[in-house]
């Protein structure tokens, strides 16, 4: 019997020991709810602040990136046009630039037909230079031919005579003029003489030439450039546009040193 004595006194302690334990429980259960919530309110107030702070940070980025992406566009546009006048300009120093080498190519044309002329009028320069000392050697040998002729008719013809029948010596002698005296009549009859007839004046005249030495020379016979270095070693000005002839006019008024 006094086994069930304590039996029940027994389970009424495990029942005081089993509630005791369950109140424990509910209240660590309690506090650890209350901290997570805590804890979870801690980070959704973290999160807020972090979207706040993204937010605030993209409005700041596009108030300071539109500005500049609209000065850089600005900026394109200023770059496109001077790019566009800078083509435009190129182009009108190429069309210049083209223009400037058809003239010069022109002129280049033209200096060459010019030098082709003068060189034309050199060779006829030439020319008739060559034709004038070929005219004046010419009049000079038919000069002489004709005294050579003279001089033979004289020696050759019938009843010449040494004595001249006019001019000062027919004077001299009291003979009127045209008619032979008896003298010079006995003087042909009895030997033959030789009676030259005076020859024509020369040409020569006395030049200086370009090397200082002195000569006389026929100046119709030379040619005109001969002529104008004559010209330029006598100290005579303007002789380039004389003619041959005026020049060896002037030569030939220089006084004979």
């Amino acid at each position: 019997m006094p086994k069930d004595d304590k039996t029940p006194k027994n389970s009424d302690a495990g029942k005081g020991s089993a509630k005791g334990a369950t109140k424990k429980g509910s209240a660590k259960g309690g506090s650890k709810a209350a901290e997570a919530e805590t804890r979870a309110r801690e980070a959704l107030r973290a999160a807020k602040a972090a979207v706040a702070e993204a937010r605030a940070r993209s409005a700041a980025l596009t108030t300071v990136t539109r500005p500049g992406l609209d000065d850089l566009a600005q900026q394109l546009v200023v770059v496109e046009g001077e790019i566009k006048a800078a083509t435009r300009r190129a182009e009108k120093a190429d069309a210049q630039r083209a223009e400037l080498e058809e003239r010069r190519a022109a002129a280049r044309k033209a200096r060459a037909r010019a030098e082709r002329k003068a060189a034309k009028a050199d060779a006829a320069r030439e020319e008739v230079a060559a034709a004038e000392k070929a005219a004046a050697k010419a009049a000079r040998r038919a000069e002489k031919a004709a005294a050579k002729a003279s001089r033979s008719t004289a020696a050759t013809a019938p009843g010449a005579s040494s004595t001249p029948t006019s001019g000062p010596a027919a004077v001299a002698t009291g003979a009127p003029a045209g008619t032979a005296t008896p003298a010079a009549t006995a003087a042909t009859g009895s030997a033959p003489v030789d009676y030259a007839l005076p020859l024509p004046p020369s040409d020569d005249t006395t030049v200086t030439r370009e090397d200082g030495s002195e000569a006389r020379e026929d100046l119709h016979a030379q040619t005109l450039v001969h002529l104008r270095g004559l010209a330029r070693a006598a100290g005579l000005t303007g002789y380039s546009r004389l003619t041959k002839t005026a020049l060896v006019a002037k030569l030939q008024e220089l006084p004979v040193r």
